[in-house]
């Protein structure tokens, strides 16, 4: 009787024993990673990317294999300023095995991102070069590349790409080409090469006979180094070539001509251009403005009438007409027109430049506009 008791003592503590170590060593329950990953993909659908990057670290810990949380945890931390962490994930990435195609675009596509942020343009280009190998020279990866040249300055390579682009697609934009040339041209220019740079506005008009910035960038280069008749050759080239754009030149031309001494001439020009182009406003207040610096205030105001007549609405008009008629003591008249001007049009700047695209405005035109990137999107 006592050996059965301890028989089944023994073997109870056995199976108490057995029971421990069972749960013990049992494998642990997973959390249900697929939950935490969705949940994150609903915060950074709100935008709420904190909140989002804490479900996603989440995800990775319960689930290494989550390539996709992985991608958009660097992309978050991109986004936050921390691009060297961000780097570092997605180059990690790329050494994974078992990655399938679409993984290996996105992973390269991050990568690109994350070096532009960091402004490391070179590695920028390499990722790229990959991109484009593994697509088998896709389109749309080598107009990644086009964007990154963009980016870098790199002009000429740029362009270079952008023709071949061009020639397979079967369509030309040279007034892309030029503007790439205009842009080498004033790399040029800042690196105190003038001559260069001059070459390279020349093979932009070369390219597109019509392209503004060339003609202007080339003036400007010529004034500098006080070749003013050499300026002032291109400048009335603009001028004649794209009168719809001409006014960009004109108070270029006007300073040229002032300076030297050469009123008639100037006024000649300006006469000319009118009666060619009788509703072009920009060319009429040229003239009233060329005619008031000369002292010649009633042909100025004649103008003005002149112009209101055209266009019963013209701000410039009014604006002059105040001016000029306060000049000459006629202050009852010059009040009329004061009178009609609001203070903010009164105020506001001739030459105001918005960007057809994203509404960037710019008291110049801008041929590459600095927040979309969009090319020659300041002027109709």
């Amino acid at each position: 009787m006592t050996t059965l008791i301890y028989v089944g003592i023994g073997l109870l503590s056995l199976m108490v024993v057995g029971l421990i170590i069972y749960l013990i060593t049992r494998p642990k329950k997973k959390l249900d990673a697929s939950l935490e990953y969705t949940t994150a993909l609903n915060y950074l659908i709100n935008d709420q990317k904190k909140e989002a990057l804490d479900k996603l670290r989440d995800a990775v810990r319960n689930d290494t294999g989550n390539i996709d949380a992985y991608l958009k945890i660097g992309d978050i931390l991109r986004d936050q300023g921390f691009h060297e962490r961000a780097i570092k994930i997605h180059r990690g990435l790329t050494i994974r095995g078992s990655l399938d195609y679409r993984q290996k675009i996105d992973i390269y596509k991050s990568l690109i991102k994350d070096y532009q942020v960091a402004e490391r343009h070179d590695k920028a280009l390499k990722v790229a070069d990959k991109l484009i190998e593994i697509t088998r020279g896709e389109l749309w990866a080598k107009n990644i590349k086009l964007k990154l040249f963009e980016s870098a300055g790199e002009w000429d390579k740029a362009f270079d790409l952008l023709k071949s682009l061009q020639k397979i697609k079967g369509k030309k934009n040279k007034q892309r080409l030029a503007l790439y040339k205009v842009e080498a041209g004033v790399k040029c220019i800042g690196e105190g090469r003038e001559r260069d740079g001059r070459l390279k506005f020349r093979e932009a008009i070369k390219i597109d006979k019509n392209c503004p910035p060339a003609y202007l960038n080339l003036g400007d280069s010529y004034i500098r180094e006080n070749r003013n008749n050499d300026a002032l050759i291109e400048l009335k080239k603009f001028v004649t070539q794209t009168p719809e754009y001409g006014y960009l030149a004109f108070d270029r031309i006007k300073e040229i001509l002032f300076n030297v001494g050469a009123f008639g001439e100037v006024g000649n020009m300006f006469r000319t251009l009118l009666s060619k182009y009788p509703d072009n406003e920009k060319i009429r207040f040229a003239l009233v403005d060329i005619y008031e610096r000369k002292g010649q205030l009633k042909k100025a105001i004649d103008l003005c009438y002149a112009g209101l007549e055209q266009n019963a609405d013209s701000q410039l008009a009014r604006r002059y007409l105040v001016r000029i008629l306060t000049r000459r003591n006629e202050k009852n008249e010059a009040l009329k027109y004061a009178m009609k001007l609001i203070d903010d049009l009164y105020h506001q700047i001739d030459d105001h430049f918005v960007c057809k695209v994203c509404g960037y405005e710019s008291l110049e035109p801008k041929w590459h506009c600095p927040q979309c990137s969009e090319w020659n999107s300041f002027l109709d």
